[in-house]
């Protein structure tokens, strides 16, 4: 179901139905329960109605909207006159379920008094207080009663149940609430009004049973902090005599916080200088009428009396406050905390500092291989608190530099994540900023349980991301794999968890159902007086998966390398808010082929963006109440808006179209510097009376304007073409020659100069015409071999179509190369900003043997992992190696390799032709040699039956050598054992 209805009342029972429906329509939700909601009528509007059921009979709320996120308070009021014990206020707060597009309705009561509740009027003084909600009532009538009440002698006149204000005795605390919590504008197309309209509140003091009392009214905003009104008690009509003798007094209304409880105070107060933040007087309205208190009782005439009575005395004591004080009172004492008793010695203050030079987290996929590597730096902690919590405690928490590396094989881009730097500094430098700020400061233990934060402050700074596809999908079924390893609900191995996650259809169970609707139940309620997350921009790049070669993607594994191919292919999917591929799909008609071309060439064209500029914005919340799950509803809705607003960016900045979002950002700054430099040079040239610098800034701003405008428009079009080539290789329907492409095109570097290009350039165009030529005997001859006859003349169409596609790659990517060429030497090595310059903050994690184990990790074997993909022996696992100095012998699972000092490989044994590893000596003109000798069976390697590693005069260096090849070559020998 979309909606469930959740009690969390312990003492009531709620019914809940569609407004506008008949009372037969309603759901009973017992204290605790949890049930699914269904709409009676589709004809009528979409609101909800609750009231509580039990001994008391009480009206249904308004109907409020149970599609809008927010926490509302409901009104409800009792059909029996005169019953205290009656409910007054329910709190119904909304909020989607996670993984999902339902939404939970939890109800609750609210104290009477307001203590906790989201709403409270507090009346200090000593007269009444109407307080209704704005457009309900606009004249109530004469007698009417209210429950608020706490004298008999007031309560006497008032027997009517039938009015929607609340009377607020002098000194009482009082819950408010809506009584009509929805309201659409009466003009079509009008909009339903926002929460600050419904909280528009209409006070006056007390009695409203004249036409005068009406006029009295005044108009305030519950949710505007700070907010005040004035009303004047010499305009009561029973105080016509007393009109001179009160007209410096006051009684001001203040709305503060009490944490999560917006409060709306009145006290006496003495007219004072004008305030400099005028207070607000709205909704006024000062129509004249006579002034007759004919329809007043007696009674209510002596209460009123009794309240000016009071009020002067004070006034002639100085005891009332000036307005400036009254306000400074009401904030100063907002949020106090919980009211008791504490032993001073016994609230200890603790202050915490901590510095950390940095953390290196892997992230190690299933299966298994590091996928990323997180790196933080320079980590700053600072908290100060009290251990009884009486007072404000406070947290900041400073990250000066955040990385993550990507480490999957033929990463596009090394590094994914680093902080925004304009001049592609490999660190963060001294005098920048640090990456993230984050300021907390906690109000005293406040008695709802609410945690109340007075600030929230985050300062983010701009971040570089450069990320594939490939990268995504395994990041998300990492974390994936995460989630359900740590959760309660699978309680068997990783494997068959995730196979019972993701493959088992859903539960539909009472028992699943009524889980999910008890989402959020006993969730920590959050009150932020203010938080504030402040704007930054995102330097977004993104490129297409790289191909993996035949040995990375035999130690990626089967199931990982079909991940790069899928995507690689362009079968990519989009379900439920994240990213997977559908692995395994051939294409086995022609209609098959040409949409997995065009499905290619699309998928290519919108996944290689170079750097688009992302402009989130900033959040600022007040006086916000919510638990986690709103917060992060509210943020990703935020952000999500953002990403909207910046999808012109993106569209500019990808490589299909040349980037020219960056073009013209280059264009920009090239006549920026065009213009500035000068201004500078001159600005210096006069302060030090040398024309010299007048010279370089007009030579600084001309070679800036020719760097961008020539550079920027060599790379446009170098994008352009490079597009253009690598849809032709698509078309080609040739995947070997793609992936050699591929290959080729991931070896060359993007700085080199106009020569270089041109030389390159020219190699590719006399390629693209051989792999055309060759690929007309090639393409039959192999498609024979596979499928015969049949084989055999799709080969000869691939052939042919090959012999007019590649040489126009080979020409494109001239074309291509040549451009890269121009701009890197117009450029002149100048390291681009973002991730570009940006070096990995360690190589890949080595893993051991052929169950790839997992140890601490060493930079050592990291690099000897690397080199061994080198060699020969690439796509074994590792195992071991040892360093001697001007060679490195290279152990795998199968082989021993050794390298000189360019890497090239001297010696390359595998281990089946091992017979014995012995370490023999040798004597020279003065010192013995030890070597380590490989004996060899059945087999002649350079006319010898054995291999010899020279080991120097050191003895323990052999024997070292010796035991880390019997470890191989005895791991080798289990493996044949039990393979």
């Amino acid at each position: 179901p979309r909606y469930f209805l959740r009690n969390d009342s312990s003492m009531h029972t709620f019914e809940v139905k569609q407004a506008g429906q008949p009372d037969e329509t309603a759901t009973r939700v017992p204290p605790g329960g949890v049930i699914p909601f269904y709409w009676s009528d589709s004809r009528f509007p979409e609101l909800v109605a609750v009231r509580p059921f039990g001994d008391i009979d009480y009206k249904w709320s308004g109907g409020f909207d149970i599609a809008t996120i927010n926490s509302i308070p409901l009104r409800v009021r009792s059909k029996q006159a005169l019953n205290r014990s009656a409910l007054s206020s329910v709190k119904a707060v909304t909020e989607l379920r996670p993984r999902s597009s339902g939404v939970n309705i939890s109800l609750t009561e609210e104290d009477f008094y307001g203590n906790g509740a989201l709403f409270q009027i507090e009346n200090l003084s000593p007269f009444q207080i109407w307080v209704v909600q704005d457009g309900i009532l606009a004249n109530p009538a004469p007698h009417s009663y209210n429950r608020g009440t706490t004298s008999e002698s007031s309560i006497a006149p008032f027997k009517s149940p039938e009015v929607d204000g609340d009377l607020i005795e002098p000194n009482t605390k009082r819950v408010f609430a809506l009584d009509v919590p929805y309201r659409q504008g009466k003009y079509v197309g009008r909009k339903a009004a926002s929460l600050s309209e419904l909280f528009r509140t209409r006070v006056s003091l007390a009695p409203l049973s004249t036409r005068i009392g009406i006029e009295r009214m005044k108009v305030v905003c519950l949710t505007n902090i700070g907010e005040t009104v004035r009303l004047n008690p010499s305009k009561l009509p029973a105080l016509s005599d007393k009109k001179d003798k009160l007209n410096d007094v006051r009684v001001l209304g203040v709305i503060s916080t009490d944490g999560p409880t917006h409060v709306l105070q009145f006290r006496l107060i003495t007219k004072d200088q004008p305030s400099i933040v005028p207070s607000v007087d709205s909704s006024t309205t000062e129509a004249k009428h006579s002034t007759s208190d004919e329809s007043e009782s007696g009674v209510l005439r002596q209460m009123v009396l009794r309240a000016a009575h009071a009020t002067l005395i004070k006034r002639d004591g100085n005891e009332l406050p000036t307005e400036t004080q009254a306000r400074r009172d009401a904030f100063y004492n907002s949020m106090g905390g919980t009211k008791r008793a504490v032993d001073l010695y016994s609230d200890i203050r603790i202050s915490f500092k901590a510095s950390f030079d940095g953390f290196i987290v892997s992230l190690v996929d299933s299966a298994p291989s590091e996928i990323a590597v997180l790196s933080l730096k320079r980590i700053d902690i600072a908290a100060n608190w009290t251990t009884l919590r009486t007072t404000d405690a406070s947290v900041i928490l400073s990250v000066e530099w955040l990385q993550i590396d990507n480490h999957i094989p033929n990463a596009p881009f090394p590094v994914a994540v680093c902080p925004e730097s304009g001049n592609g500094e490999s660190a963060n430098g001294s005098g920048e900023d640090p990456l993230l700020m984050l300021g907390l400061l906690f109000a005293p233990q406040h008695q709802t349980g609410f945690i109340c934060l007075r600030s929230v402050t985050v300062a983010p700074r701009n971040l570089a991301v450069a990320v594939d596809l490939a990268f995504i999908v395994r990041l998300q079924r990492l974390f994936s794999g995460f989630q359900a390893s740590f959760s309660s609900k699978l309680d068997c191995d990783v494997a068959s968890g995730l196979l019972k996650h993701y493959l088992t259809p859903p539960d539909l169970s009472k028992a699943s159902l009524l889980e999910a609707g008890r989402y959020g139940k006993g969730s920590v309620n959050m009150y932020f007086e203010g938080l504030t997350i402040l704007p930054f921009n995102v330097n977004l790049s993104v490129a297409p998966a790289r191909v993996l070669s035949p040995a990375q993607a035999l130690l990626e594994g089967a199931e990982t390398a079909a991940i790069h191919t899928a995507v690689r292919r362009g079968d990519v999917l989009f379900a439920d808010g994240s990213l997977g591929v559908k692995v395994g799909r051939k294409n086995r008609t022609p209609i098959a082929v040409v949409r997995g071309v065009l499905k290619s060439i699309v998928v290519d064209a919108l996944l290689r963006c170079n750097g688009a500029s992302l402009n989130l914005g900033g959040v600022v919340l007040r006086n916000h109440v919510s638990n986690g799950q709103q917060l992060k509803t509210y943020l990703a809705a935020h952000y999500l808006s953002a990403l909207r607003t910046n999808v012109p960016a993106l569209l500019g900045s990808l490589s299909a179209f040349g980037n020219p979002a960056g073009l013209i950002k280059g264009l920009g700054d090239g006549v920026s510097d065009f213009v500035t430099e000068p201004a500078k040079g001159l600005k210096r040239s006069v302060e030090e009376l040398d024309p010299v610098h007048v010279v370089d800034g007009v030579a600084r701003g001309t070679g800036s304007l020719a760097r961008h405008t020539v550079g920027g428009i060599a790379d446009s079009a170098s994008m352009l073409t490079e597009t253009f080539s690598k849809n032709l290789a698509v078309l080609a329907l040739d995947r070997r020659y793609a992936q050699k492409r591929d290959m080729a095109r991931r070896e060359l570097q993007d700085d080199f100069t106009f020569v270089e290009g041109v030389e390159s350039g020219v190699a590719n165009l006399i390629q693209g015409v051989v792999e055309g030529v060759t690929g007309v005997v090639r393409a039959p001859l192999r498609g024979a071999e596979r499928s015969g006859v049949k084989g055999f003349a799709k080969g000869v169409g691939k052939g042919l179509l090959g012999l007019l596609v590649k040489p126009l790659v080979g020409l494109t990517d001239a074309a291509t190369d040549v451009m890269i060429g121009v701009k890197g030497s117009v450029d002149g090595g100048k390291v681009q900003g973002g991730v570009h310059g940006v070096q990995q903050t360690r190589p890949r994690r080595a893993l051991y043997g052929n169950y790839k184990k997992i140890s601490e990790y060493s930079f050592a074997d990291a690099a000897a992992a690397t080199l061994l993909l080198r060699t020969h022996a690439a796509g074994e696992p590792y195992l071991d190696h040892f360093d001697m100095n001007d060679r490195v012998v290279l152990i795998s699972t199968q082989h021993i390799v050794m390298l000189g000092p360019a890497g090239q490989e001297l010696l390359h044994v595998h281990f089946r032709e091992v017979q014995s590893i012995d370490l023999v000596p040798s004597r020279g003109e003065n010192l013995v040699q030890w070597s380590v000798s490989i004996g060899l069976v059945g087999t002649i390697i350079e006319n010898k039956r054995w291999q010899l590693i020279a080991c120097g005069e050191d003895r323990s260096v052999g024997e070292t050598l010796v035991e880390k090849i019997e470890r191989g070559r005895a791991l080798f020998e289990s493996q044949l054992l039990d393979p």
